[in-house]
């Protein structure tokens, strides 16, 4: 296969990728309500599927400082999203846990990846689904060997 042609199919998927996110990003109200900017909403969405992370991973993962992430972070305690406290086993760190609208925020996530999987993707064959995952997993592979050489 040409270099071309794998272009145009990663230029589709990605497309296809957009356009998913357009579609069902409003199933979820409160975070179309609480207008963040990508930033923060990266932070809070990455923070609901991986509640390990503290600031300097979250840095780390999205690629920008931990100053960054601190700014995002004033206005998801202030939307009562996120809170900061001291790790108390490691008082350099800061650790991070959900406010009140967290939770609920939260709930309405899990309740969004439900109807997700419910109306949609169970309408894909297991198999199907299951080598588009393998694919992707693989891609991000090669990607991040590729980045670190």
């Amino acid at each position: 296969m040409a270099i071309q042609e794998y272009r145009d199919i990663f230029i589709d998927a990605f497309r296809s990728i957009e356009n998913i996110n357009q579609y069902l990003q409003p199933k979820i109200p409160l975070l179309m309500e609480l207008q963040l900017t990508k930033r923060q909403e990266s932070i809070i969405l990455l923070y609901l599927r991986s509640p390990e992370l503290n600031m300097s991973m979250i840095a780390e993962k999205l690629g920008i400082t931990k100053s960054s992430v601190s700014q995002a972070l004033n206005k998801l305690e202030e939307e009562d999203l996120l809170h900061r406290s001291i790790n108390e086993l490691n008082r350099r760190e800061i650790t991070l846990t959900l406010g009140k609208q967290g939770e609920e925020l939260h709930s309405q996530f899990r309740e969004f990846e439900d109807m997700i999987v419910k109306n949609y993707i169970s309408k894909l064959e297991l198999e199907e689904f299951q080598a588009a995952r393998d694919a992707l997993v693989k891609l991000e592979r090669i990607i991040e060997k590729g980045e670190k050489n």
